[in-house]
């Protein structure tokens, strides 16, 4: 992997995440997938270009951002939790290791709603590129929640003080996203 999963070519990122290699996994892939989704609601956007989709479209994009630095901090919290040195490390590991696919879950939630705001303003013909855009987030929402599930199950056996705070934000996005 280069410095970012999105230097990656897309042939060489699919051959790793299928590979036994601890990253990327399951987080990343939800926010490369979380990505196109928001991508494919823009692209709708872009298309129709009128007034009504200029501030829907800057706030889709905030979101894009919001993802993709996700995949990265994703691989780099798994890393850390691979290198984890003692019990305190691995739990402060571990907590960044469910608190950044929370963030992609998070982020993804308020891109559903995006996509749900701007499919009665693109052009019909765009209605299917919002829709599938859609599914992909919550595709990978659902995906992002259960790599956030493990490491806070994860920090509940330990009796880490962070798991908690983890599980109620864990709880709270499972249930807004239905």
């Amino acid at each position: 992997m280069g410095e970012s999963v999105w230097t990656d070519r897309a042939d060489e990122l699919l051959l790793r995440t299928a590979s036994a290699e601890p990253t990327p996994g399951s987080g990343v892939a939800a926010a490369v997938a979380g990505a196109f989704g928001i991508a494919l609601v823009l692209k709708a956007l872009t298309i129709t270009d009128d007034d009504g989709c200029a501030a829907v479209r800057a706030r889709g994009e905030a979101l894009v951002e919001r993802v993709v630095a996700s995949a990265d901090a994703d691989a780099r919290a798994f890393a850390e939790v691979i290198d984890a040195d003692g019990d305190a490390d691995a739990e402060r590991a571990l907590a960044r290791a469910a608190a950044v696919p929370l963030e992609l879950a998070a982020a993804l939630v308020d891109a559903l709603a995006l996509a749900r705001e701007t499919e009665p303003i693109v052009k019909p013909t765009l209605e299917s590129d919002v829709q599938g855009g859609a599914d992909l987030v919550r595709g990978a929402a659902t995906v992002a929640l259960r790599a956030a599930e493990l490491n806070v199950a994860s920090l509940e056996e330990r009796g880490a003080e962070s798991a908690p705070a983890l599980r109620e934000r864990l709880d709270a996005l499972t249930t807004v996203l239905g």
